[in-house]
């Protein structure tokens, strides 16, 4: 089961155990909004190098897209440390969503739900919940707050499709710049085998 959910049980069934915890879970940091693609200028291609490089020295122009060349591999590494954290969040809601659905459709029915939670990494206890109001929901940060059940399930369904979105953002923010890097590589080839080629006409006249 999944993110530290902390379920409260109604007053009928306090005397019994009530608590069932999954893996932590931010529930509602970085997953409560949709973000935004990055903001990238477009590399532009070099097509005709002879009218690109009128009036710019050789060794100005290949440090400028060097220096274009490293951003882009910076925002490519920052997008693609964010594609792992949402890879590695999106199914820690999807258990807690389970979870939280589980304790709503049995919420009310007397039902005992025989549940175990995580104490510590690989050490687990078992609990009994039987209808369970509310849920604790870990926000990160050491930070644990109450939900009733169906503002909890609310919560983690936005946040679920928030995650999806936001892979599907980084998905296609990474195409466009792996795209500018290799637009980028092909410039500095093409610059530098330019002044090559025009250093080597003296000499071979």
């Amino acid at each position: 089961l999944s993110p530290l959910v902390h379920a409260r049980a109604s007053p009928a069934a306090s005397n019994s155990p009530s608590r069932v915890a999954m893996t932590e879970v931010e529930a509602a940091m970085a997953t409560n909004e949709v973000q935004e693609s990055v903001t990238v200028p477009k590399a532009k291609f070099i097509d005709d190098v002879d009218a690109y490089m009128v009036g710019k020295e050789v060794q100005e122009t290949l440090t400028e897209l060097q220096t274009l060349y490293n951003q882009y591999k910076q925002i490519e590494q920052g997008l693609q440390q964010n594609r792992i954290r949402l890879g590695n969040k999106l199914p820690e809601i999807k258990r807690a969503l389970d979870t939280v659905k589980l304790l709503c459709d049995k919420a009310g029915t007397g039902e005992a739900l025989n549940m175990n939670f995580e104490l510590t990494d690989s050490v687990y206890a078992k609990a009994v919940v039987k209808d369970a109001e509310s849920v604790y929901l870990w926000l990160g940060a050491n930070v644990m707050l109450e939900y009733p059940l169906e503002e909890a399930r609310a919560l983690l369904t936005t946040n679920y499709g928030n995650c999806q979105k936001n892979l599907q953002t980084n998905k296609g923010d990474l195409a466009f710049v792996k795209d500018n890097i290799t637009i980028t590589e092909v410039s500095i080839a093409r610059v530098y085998n330019w002044d090559v080629k025009k250093r080597n006409v003296p000499a071979a006249k």
